[in-house]
């Protein structure tokens, strides 16, 4: 028996990467998976621009009632690299790449949660998880208009999470991962060598699978997970107190 069984799954950019580890993961814990991507590799899988919102409406509307939605699909920005970047941080970066590293990063997650949680709130049951990074808790050089989009993703799950307890919907709850490095076309091969000289873990996607289902179980709304060598914790982010 699985901790899944019988559960619908949806993960998005879930063809390669962390998607996919993550997908296997589902599988094996006995989800039903539906794998979205904006370039699928396999007929098995669902084609999904996430910033599309229009998009999202009908994939949706496609699936069985989701239990889990676990927003994955990201990039780093188109022609820089994700560490040791050097130079002019911002005067380099295109209005083009930029539009495409927030549309990927925060509208997917964003319209991704709006198109999902209707149905969650309704059935009082469900997790959306979403695939942040330890860019999104501290700040991260190099690739700057990365490290902002993460660290929107980080405050739109602390404040989604706050949102729905206030609400009183405790069934449905939304989650952030935050791996460091793993090992993913997204930090290639210069960018891993890079990072190893300065001491830093680069970790197996398999793991950010392990954390995805230790969150799932914690069902702890709006918190973030840490992801780090050996390390796998929920992230201490007490809330602000206003009196």
């Amino acid at each position: 028996m699985g901790a899944l069984d019988g559960q619908h799954v949806l993960v998005t950019g879930g063809s390669s990467g962390i998607g996919k580890a993550c997908a296997d993961r589902y599988r094996a814990e006995g989800a039903v998976v539906h794998v979205a991507d904006l370039n699928p590799r396999s007929s098995d899988e669902l084609q999904l621009d996430v910033s599309d919102s229009a998009a999202w409406a009908a994939l949706v509307a496609s699936l069985p009632p989701l239990d889990v939605v676990h927003l994955n699909a990201g990039i780093t920005t188109p022609g820089r690299s994700p560490v040791g970047s050097r130079g002019a941080p911002l005067s380099d970066v295109t209005d083009d790449a930029y539009r495409a590293i927030v549309g990927a990063n925060l509208d997917g997650v964003f319209f991704g949660a709006r198109a999902v949680l209707p149905g969650m709130v309704e059935r009082g049951h469900g997790h959306v998880l979403v695939t942040a990074s330890m860019a999104g808790l501290g700040g991260m050089a190099g690739d700057i208009a990365y490290t902002t989009t993460k660290h929107a993703v980080v405050g739109f799950v602390r404040s989604l999470g706050a949102t729905l307890l206030q609400a009183g919907n405790t069934g449905v709850c939304v989650s952030a991962l935050c791996p460091g490095f793993v090992d993913t076309p997204l930090v290639p091969a210069d960018a891993q060598s890079f990072i190893k000289e300065m001491g830093l873990p680069v970790i197996e996607p398999a793991r950010v699978g392990d954390a995805a289902m230790q969150a799932i179980a914690a069902h702890s709304h709006g918190s973030q997970w840490i992801v780090w060598g050996d390390i796998i914790r929920e992230h201490d982010a007490s809330p602000i107190e206003l009196t």
